[in-house]
């Protein structure tokens, strides 16, 4: 990233994120903020939590991250595998050997493997999606310890057509790019995370069917140190509070006076100032706020993993069910590698059904 790049005149429609298909899938995490209804403390089961969902200080562009995986399971339980298709490259194993069985003759026991189950077919190629970001988890009476924390969230699709909707506005709408991800004047979400349906007949849904909503404040608020005091002394906070007035005038114009009001504001004494703190926050955010591309970007398999991986390709073109079925035990596959007997370091819970919208 561009360290000199100026941040008040980042346009926030310019996230990596905008530009590519909608991707991505799910790891779990120790610093991952969580929003499980069964742990609300709400009467009316309800999660609520107000968190800002902020830039990467380490890489502004690149600040929601989208992540894919193979969900899996062999004879040991199920697991997840990380794929390289998410930069680009279509070497990674997986999609190989999924290639290879939604190629092959329509109705042959290999295409069964990769088809759909309404197609007839196993759909044992189960390929996830996510998006990651960096939040400050703001107010959270369910897990007060929380509060000031920076921490990891898993995007649901609610809460990123609202960003992109502020963010990247479609431009015939006409309305213009507000940075609600900005540190310093970025807009809070109160997010409220719904649970399921109480069904007696399947209790599956109270978790598996739980929805997000969430609201933009009425005003902006600058992030915080972890501890909860502010970033920002009285004379820097009373800069910030000129400048967003007259971004406010920015956001709220139209399209043919957008471009004037703009340049006020960012060549105004007030903007000259804020680039010089702004430095300094960044340089201190950059010290305690974790990086969440480094955290979920494409890493390399480790040798158990790649075994794992291998024993469950070899099952799956020898045609057999990975669940139940080991390499050595079918023609073609007395090479194979063993299956691993630890637990590698990307074991998940088993799938669920209709959960892209989940953030954990």
């Amino acid at each position: 990233m561009n360290e000199e790049m100026d941040i008040l005149g980042f346009d926030p429609s310019q996230l990596s994120v905008f530009a590519v298909n909608e991707n991505t899938q799910s790891n779990q995490n120790h610093n991952l903020y969580v929003t499980r209804p069964s742990e609300s403390k709400s009467a009316d089961g309800v999660y609520r939590a107000k968190i800002k969902i902020i830039y990467s200080p380490q890489n502004w562009k690149n600040s929601i991250v989208e992540h894919i995986a193979y969900a899996m399971q062999d004879e040991n339980g199920f697991f997840q595998a990380p794929t390289s298709l998410m930069v680009g490259d279509k070497s990674c194993p997986i999609f190989t050997a999924w290639k290879k069985c939604h190629f092959a003759e329509p109705g042959s026991v290999l295409w069964k493997q990769a088809a759909t189950a309404k197609e007839g077919g196993k759909a044992l190629f189960d390929r996830r999606y996510a998006r990651y970001v960096t939040i400050q988890v703001l107010e959270d009476k369910n897990h007060p310890e929380l509060e000031g924390k920076y921490m990891f969230f898993k995007l649901p699709k609610s809460i990123y057509d609202m960003i992109q909707k502020k963010q990247n506005p479609s431009e015939d709408s006409g309305k213009c790019p507000v940075p609600v991800m900005d540190f310093l004047y970025g807009y809070p979400i109160e997010l409220e995370v719904n649970p399921g349906p109480d069904d007696k007949a399947h209790p599956e849904r109270k978790t598996r069917e739980i929805t997000y909503t969430g609201e933009f404040t009425e005003d902006p608020e600058p992030c915080t140190y972890p501890d909860k005091t502010p970033l920002l002394n009285d004379d820097e906070q009373e800069i910030l509070d000129k400048y967003v007035r007259m971004m406010k005038k920015v956001w709220k114009s139209k399209p043919g006076e957008r471009a004037e009001l703009l340049a006020e504001a960012n060549d105004s004494e007030a903007a000259k100032e804020l680039r010089v703190i702004y430095r300094r926050v960044l340089d201190e955010l950059k010290g305690f706020v974790p990086d969440v591309n480094e955290e979920f970007k494409f890493k390399p398999w480790d040798e158990t993993l790649t075994k794992r991986v291998q024993h469950w390709i070899d099952v799956i073109l020898s045609g057999n069910e990975p669940k139940t079925a080991a390499p050595a035990a079918v023609a073609g596959t007395t090479d194979s590698p063993a299956p691993p007997t630890e637990t590698s370091t990307v074991e998940v819970e088993a799938p669920k059904a209709d959960d892209d919208d989940l953030p954990f």
